[in-house]
């Protein structure tokens, strides 16, 4: 029962996070369920795809738009590299140890995060 409320805590945490910022599977929900319940790099992704795209995803989207917020030709012009890019992410992660995902997934987190925190202060 406390692993499943934990887990309900941080999907809302990252829900919020999704809405209010567009982040949330990849800089939140990851990280947490690697560093609090122990899920493999590979687990972890995989399960924050499964939960975040298909509800988040669209409700996110339909309040953005409604505000006007969604270049919709920028947007169709992003799918097809995302969806190329997910399959070929998707099977290169396969190849790649644990550890190291682990590892490249905390040098891009923590480059995006240098790049955002300039951007935000120093600009």
């Amino acid at each position: 029962m406390g692993r499943s409320a934990g887990i309900f805590t941080i999907a809302c945490i990252c829900g919020v996070a999704s809405g209010m910022f567009g982040i949330g599977g990849g800089v939140i929900l990851v990280p947490l369920l690697s560093l609090l319940f122990a899920f493999s790099q590979h687990r972890a992704q995989g399960t924050s795809l499964i939960a975040l795209i298909p509800p988040t995803g669209v409700l996110a989207l339909m309040a953005y738009s409604k505000e006007g917020f969604v270049s919709w030709q920028t947007g169709m012009l992003l799918i097809p590299g995302v969806l190329l890019g997910g399959i070929a992410g998707g099977k290169i992660a396969k190849s790649i140890k644990p550890r190291l995902m682990r590892q490249v997934f905390a040098g891009i987190l923590l480059a995006l995060g240098a790049v955002q925190a300039f951007s935000a202060w120093c600009r």
